[in-house]
């Protein structure tokens, strides 16, 4: 007794199943490189947007070192400006005889 196949493909049937797999292996090659190229895309924002925070952060630096060299430019006016009053006060304690304050 000789054993029949109880399944046989046909030629169609071969190309069919050719057919679906090829669709699948097309589909997800689509979907992988939309995939890479939204990342892109998101990485590209990302270094833009990192860009311009390095740019206004350096602005705000620079207004606040400016702010702060203003504020020690005051201080050493005042500073001076003291420093006079007691140099001036102690030679007239010295010489002049005037109390203290």
């Amino acid at each position: 007794m000789s054993a029949q196949p109880s399944f046989v493909l046909d030629g169609s049937t071969l190309l069919t199943i050719g057919g679906v797999i090829g669709t699948l292996c097309g589909a997800i090659g689509f979907l992988f490189r939309s995939l890479i190229s939204a990342k892109d895309q998101q990485i590209a924002a990302m270094a833009a947007s990192t860009e311009a925070r390095l740019a206004q952060s350096q602005r705000e630096m620079e207004a606040q070192r400016a702010v702060m060299l203003a504020e020690l430019e005051k201080l050493r006016i005042d500073r001076d400006y003291f420093r006079g009053l007691v140099v001036g006060t102690g030679t007239e304690r010295r010489g002049g005889g005037r109390a203290p304050l």
